[in-house]
């Protein structure tokens, strides 16, 4: 029997708090569960409609009347590991222009720096402008728009004759731009606007809503921006796909997404399964208050490739794949939304609504790929066969919570980081080193604990870094980051020195290769 037929059957979550409705059910089931335990389940289920015909309206349960929705409580997830190496990215016309003018400011820095110290309370900045056209290899025509308080062209020509440049009359200086640039942040809110700021460049304001939605906002406040104060528009604001594909609309209630993008939170790692329950979305957590979910600004729903409804971006050229309804996801940051739409709790019923940052799929999440290549490497296996033990471990992982959570299971998840070594530490940890001649023997007069030798991170041909001694002589007279949570200091010739802060030391996996590294231990 295909599970993807219609079928009508009594949904429940937990089998302690039945649910009587009757809903179009999508069960994209694993291997092991075919359609005939769901024709078992639905027939013991249905043998108590009876009893329960009457009970729980949908007022008493806080929940809109059931329909001719899908329920999907779990997928398959996505193969786990399928490349040894980070999701390959493709960089956008705007992310190529910023990086060609940040080499072009580089090239003109000297002249800047000059510029910025003579003309202090006079220059507003530079402001990087771009027209489209062929010019340097399709990115367009490039001016640097030079802003000045007092004689905008005589200022900028005691400087450079460059016709890259061009002066402009400014409405502050970069000596008022702090005050400024929060002021207009705080005036727009700060749920819309926020500052940032650049070494020779103008201040700007990073704009959450679309360009079009801005303007009309501005024209109703009668906002008077300065001059020389930039909008920045992320072209993720203009989305090119719809929120609900045509092929899954009949399935859907209600999609409740932010109307903005999300302004920076707090990187956490939350982890949970978002189910669709009579066609409303519900993160699935312990207990019965599940809440409904609030997606990202830009997000949407499809049918991917193998029939599954999945998550994916509203911008067609964004290339990296979203996590399928009804698996484990990477959830980001949560908010409490304290006035959710009108239109979901109509459509869903009355429960907490939490909006979510991220819907990254959590089997083989972050850089999982670095330790199955370790893995590899310690095992002395191929990659193919590396990548086949590690999606067998971490889809038994998933399997084993997603048994747990809908079956009743109470088995403990295959521990599939301490197989690879995730978080760059060996499975089995090398012995220690054997101790100097000199360190074998102690007398009453001599240290307990001889001082440890200075050390460097080299990295490995893999770009794993280990401790190697160094001279004590190219140890720096000047640290330039300090682990205050840890009696470790770490030096870095040009920052790359990146430490662990729920552990208090330095991840080994995060180091850059080919950055020297210095730690010098002070307790």
């Amino acid at each position: 029997m295909n599970a993807r037929h219609d079928q009508h059957e009594i949904i429940t979550k937990k089998s302690a708090s039945f649910q009587c409705r009757s809903a179009r059910i999508l069960h994209d089931t694993p291997s092991h569960l075919g359609g005939g335990v769901l024709i078992r389940l639905a027939v013991a289920l249905c043998a108590s409609l009876t009893a329960c015909s009457t009970q729980g309206s949908s007022d008493d349960r806080g929940s809109a009347s059931s329909g001719d929705y899908t329920t999907i409580l779990e997928a398959p997830p996505y193969p786990p590991i399928e490349r040894l190496g980070p999701e390959p990215y493709t960089p956008t016309l705007q992310d190529r222009r910023s990086i060609f003018a940040d080499r072009i400011e580089q090239q003109n820095l000297p002249m800047l720096r000059r510029l910025k110290k003579d003309e202090m309370g006079n220059f507003g900045g530079v402001e990087w402008r771009w027209s489209d056209g062929p010019a340097n290899d399709g990115f367009g025509s490039l001016t640097g728009i030079a802003y000045f308080l007092r004689a905008p062209e005589r200022s900028l020509s005691r400087y450079t004759s460059d016709p890259l440049f061009s002066a402009a009359q400014g409405d502050f200086s970069r000596v008022e731009q702090d005050a400024v640039a929060r002021g207009w942040a705080d005036k727009i809110g700060r749920d819309i606007a926020s500052e940032g700021f650049g070494n020779m460049s103008t201040p700007w304001l990073s704009i959450a809503i679309p360009r079009d939605r801005f303007e009309t906002l501005r024209q109703e406040e009668d906002w008077d921006i300065p001059v020389n104060l930039t909008l920045r528009f992320s072209i993720y604001l203009e989305t090119d796909l719809p929120p609900i594909a045509d092929d899954v609309k009949a399935d859907i209630r209600h999609f409740p997404a932010a109307d903005r993008m999300a302004r920076p939170t707090p990187d956490l790692a939350t982890y949970d399964t978002i189910v669709l329950r009579d066609g409303c979305f519900f993160i699935d957590e312990e207990g019965d208050a599940d809440p409904l979910v609030m997606f990202p600004f830009g997000t949407g729903v499809y049918r991917d490739a193998e029939g599954h409804m999945a998550f994916r971006s509203r911008n067609s050229h964004y290339q990296p794949r979203l996590s399928r309804v009804g698996t484990r996801m990477q959830l980001g940051y949560r908010a409490e939304v304290t006035d959710p739409p009108a239109e979901l709790i109509e459509a869903c019923g009355k429960h907490p609504v939490v909006l979510v940052k991220s819907l990254d799929q959590a089997a083989g999440y972050g850089n999982d790929w670095f330790a199955v290549r370790e893995y590899r490497d310690r095992q002395g296996i191929s990659s193919a066969e590396a990548m086949r033990r590690a999606n067998e471990c971490l889809q038994a992982q998933e399997q084993t919570m997603a048994d747990n959570r809908l079956r009743g299971g109470r088995e403990h998840p295959t521990q599939c980081a301490r197989m690879l070594g995730i978080g760059g530490n060996p499975v089995v940890p090398p012995p220690p080193p054997a101790l100097l001649p000199g360190m074998q023997t102690q007398s009453a007069t001599e240290p307990l604990f001889p001082p440890s030798p200075p050390k460097k991170l080299v990295p490995t041909r893999n770009g794993v870094c280990r401790f190697e001694e160094r001279d004590p002589a190219e140890r720096p007279s000047e640290l330039i980051a300090t682990n205050r949570d840890s009696n470790m200091i770490f030096w870095a010739d040009e920052g790359a020195a990146l430490w662990d802060r729920p552990n208090g030391f330095i991840d080994e996996g995060m180091v850059i290769p080919g950055k020297r590294i210095v730690a010098a231990r002070e307790g």
